[in-house]
């Protein structure tokens, strides 16, 4: 009897490259190592490309090239430091609109998008569109993922997005303090999508954002959080919900189900953003 077919994606996430400044740069070249020796079936970037600035055009154009250079076909979604933060409820000064989404797809290439392979369903969503205001593309976002789910109703289904959906659980109120708020959905955007993934069989959601990894289940959907491939954020005694490490996730999916592991802590550099932050910046 022949096994089932397996699907490999490798989730590198945060990786926070600059065509300016060389942070991160080593980590990056360990990571792009690895990929050429592994050879997955896809690696998926889940956001936060760039540095710092979603304006900083050499940033966009070093981080494309990086990406370019990968053996493996790529699927990539925009994360706040990319398009900017959330309109209602981000941190950052700049906020997504549709020039920055312009050029983010010139560069990329992609926003959104859905594929078979492995016996499931994948779909990537652009986070930042969720509490927009009224953006017309967070619109649209909406009604392709319900089209999307409603289409492939029976499939085992596994969501990648930028941001996680909660920190704590799902009916949390929106947080006053505003790093707390830019680091997940708003309530009324994650309620909305929790609905949705219960309903049409969504058994996998993957994120990135806040450079921790973190994996549990809640109501029969498991939630995983990729570290950041670059450094850890926040000083070692700050709240954090998962664990403060650098890597990526190496994923394994089968009709069966999947498996998962976090790759890279024992041979990335842990780098701390906050001391980085501490010092004076410097250009190369």
């Amino acid at each position: 009897m022949s096994a089932p077919v397996e699907y490999r994606i490798v989730q590198v996430s945060d990786i926070h490259l600059s065509g300016t400044h060389d942070y991160h740069r080593d980590n990056w070249q360990k990571v792009a190592a690895w990929i050429a020796r592994e050879l997955p079936d896809l690696v998926v970037v889940n956001g936060d490309i760039v540095l710092e600035d979603p304006d900083a055009e050499a940033d966009h154009a070093f981080a494309r090239d990086a990406l370019s250079r990968l053996p493996v076909p790529c699927r990539i979604l925009p994360g706040n430091h990319d398009i900017g933060d959330n309109v209602l409820f981000g941190k950052m000064e700049k906020r997504v609109n549709d020039e920055r989404r312009a050029r983010f797809l010139r560069c990329f290439g992609e926003e959104r998008w859905a594929f078979d392979a492995g016996g499931w369903r994948f779909l990537g969503l652009n986070s930042q569109l969720f509490g927009s205001g009224g953006q017309p593309a967070e619109a649209e976002q909406w009604d392709w993922l319900e089209n999307d789910l409603r289409d492939h109703a029976g499939a085992p289904i596994a969501l990648f997005t930028h941001k996680p959906l909660f920190l704590d659980h799902p009916s949390d109120a929106d947080p006053d303090d505003l790093t707390l708020r830019q680091s997940c959905l708003d309530r009324a955007s994650r309620t909305r999508l929790l609905a949705l993934a219960r309903r049409h069989g969504v058994r996998l959601i993957s994120t990135g954002h806040k450079h921790q990894t973190r994996a549990f289940s809640l109501d029969g959907i498991y939630h995983i959080w990729a570290p950041s491939t670059a450094c850890v954020n926040g000083r070692p005694d700050a709240l954090h919900w998962g664990t403060r490490e650098v890597g990526f996730i190496d994923y394994r999916f089968t009709p069966a189900g999947f498996s998962h592991r976090v790759v890279g802590a024992d041979f990335l550099f842990r780098h701390e953003n906050y001391v980085r932050k501490l010092g004076v910046e410097s250009p190369l």
